[in-house]
């Protein structure tokens, strides 16, 4: 009898239209980048737009502060990826923006011989291709916070934003930029700051009162009274939510055995031109927030595969990540991990950055 041949399928000459539908349905960045590296013809027919947005990825806290690795969970796979990245060893990581990672080498600072401070080397790093940006060099290393556009978009390239005690001036960074922009803010210290759009938020600790600044002229344009029911200490993040700007406050529970984190969420109504104020609500849409211990930031649910609309994915620093109800309240576990630091959207986009 004869032997059947094995027909050899040359799989580089499948459909154009048949690619496109296969990489669209891929989970996993991972699995569509070697989806693309099988052959020339599969790269050609699909492109880098083409991959559909996932869910956030979770950066895991590294064991060792500056170790060459970086661990990232996804929960669309349940897998931890270990993505070696030598431009963070020796560098601690302190934020992420626009899809970088945000770091600083301290081992690198130097003294000014005029006023003997030292200066701090920023950089963004892309973990996904180990391509790193440098900032200006700043003499301030504390009090600022890393601010952009939606951590999934590319627009705007303010990254950095500060605030100096000494000068009484918030400092920002642009990328590309050779130096530090500078922003008179007056004497008053006590206060958080936070950037949306053009838009510089100051909120005072001990009041609520929000004051809202033109980062382009320098012009106070609105004084906002605080919250219903604003208790000082409690923890606030300022999020754009697809033009809506929301106001997270988080708060303790403290009638349960175990302590919980509540949170209650705010629209800013700016429909009253000359007196703005906060409306609370329980529904957003098809909004879904993400807030860790360096910030929060909004996406489209619907954009994004197993992604809730009109919920909050919360990492409790070096603890649990929860998935709660906005409108309810209720909430469960989302991850195993022991030390999630933060969330993290990667840009497949970045990967040609070289």
């Amino acid at each position: 009898m004869e032997a059947e041949k094995v027909v050899q399928r040359d799989w580089s000459s499948l459909l154009p239209e048949l690619l496109n539908f296969i990489a669209k349905n891929l989970s996993e960045i991972s699995d569509f980048v070697r989806f693309r590296a099988v052959c020339t013809a599969w790269r050609f027919s699909t492109l880098i737009t083409d991959f559909p947005p996932k869910f956030p990825w979770i950066l895991d806290r590294r064991q060792y502060p500056y170790e060459p690795h970086m661990y990232f969970y996804s929960t669309t796979s349940s897998k931890v990826y270990t993505i070696h990245a030598s431009k963070c060893s020796g560098k601690r990581f302190i934020g992420t923006s626009q899809g970088y990672m945000l770091i600083v080498d301290k081992a690198t600072t130097t003294k000014r011989n005029t006023s003997g401070q030292y200066t701090y080397q920023f950089s963004l790093l892309n973990p996904l291709n180990n391509h790193e940006f440098p900032l200006p060099l700043c003499a301030l290393y504390a009090n600022f916070r890393t601010i952009g556009p939606q951590h999934y978009q590319i627009g705007e390239n303010v990254v950095l934003l500060y605030y100096d005690f000494k000068s009484y001036k918030f400092i920002f960074c642009c990328l590309g930029q050779d130096n530090w922009s500078e922003l008179k803010s007056g004497y008053d210290m006590n206060f958080g700051f936070f950037r949306l759009k053009s838009m510089l938020f100051r909120v005072k600790y001990n009041t609520g009162v929000i004051e809202i600044t033109d980062l382009t002229t320098g012009t106070l344009i609105y004084v906002i009274p605080p919250v219903e029911n604003f208790v000082v200490g409690e923890n606030y993040y300022l999020i754009d939510a697809s033009g809506d700007i929301l106001m997270v406050l988080k708060h303790r529970d403290s009638s349960q055995e175990l302590y919980n984190d509540l949170f209650d969420v705010h629209r800013l109504d700016l429909s009253r031109n000359s007196s703005p104020c906060w409306v609370k609500v329980n529904n957003i849409g098809n909004q879904a927030l993400f807030i860790d211990n360096y910030g929060g930031f909004a996406i489209e649910a619907n954009d994004f595969a197993g992604v809730k609309a009109n919920y909050i994915y919360y990492i409790e620093l070096h603890s649990w990540v929860k998935r709660i109800d906005i409108k309810t309240g209720n909430w469960e576990l989302q991850c195993p991990l022991k030390n999630p630091e933060c969330w993290f959207v990667p840009k497949l986009q970045h990967l040609q950055a070289q």
